[in-house]
């Protein structure tokens, strides 16, 4: 009997070990609310870097990693916005503004088939980021230039 209770002290030891590292490999609520504020008090390299953080912390988590390729957008690093919106993409793939965001990439590159196609899947009348943000991205227009010799056709 001694025996197992030993067992289950050391199970119960190894299993709060285990869940303080994992607490402590994970984002803090604390670090996501910062780089909200920040993010949204146009500060989007303080922003950027915490974002960054979580990441590091959590290579898989969706918020931070669409708010990089967003703050990348905003910043017209657009092999960095496409990055971090593929991975996003890869991560959640019906997430419409991901999409829309990475359309705008390819947009801002005149790669228009790339962008009329990354819009597939979204709802182009009524997603509120292509309609308030990025009314440019008319899909019709963007295929409409399918075929046109110049910047339109580069792959």
């Amino acid at each position: 009997m001694k025996f197992v209770s030993i067992c289950i002290a050391f199970a119960v030891i190894a299993g709060l070990c285990g869940f303080s590292a994992k607490a402590a490999s994970e984002p803090s609520q604390a670090q996501i609310e910062s780089a909200n504020l920040l993010f949204q008090s146009g500060k989007f390299a303080e922003a950027g870097e915490i974002y960054a953080r979580i990441v590091a912390q959590d290579p898989n988590d969706y918020a931070a990693i669409v708010q990089l390729g967003r703050i990348a957008l905003l910043a017209n690093r657009l092999d960095d916005a496409q990055m971090w919106l593929d991975r996003a993409i890869a991560l959640h793939p019906d997430d419409a503004d991901a999409k829309v965001m990475l359309a705008e990439a390819f947009w801002r590159r005149d790669d228009f088939q790339k962008a009329a196609a990354a819009l597939n899947g979204v709802d182009v009348s009524s997603n509120q980021l292509l309609i308030t943000q990025y009314p440019a991205l008319n899909v019709a227009k963007l295929e409409s230039f399918k075929g046109e010799p110049g910047a339109a056709d580069r792959s």
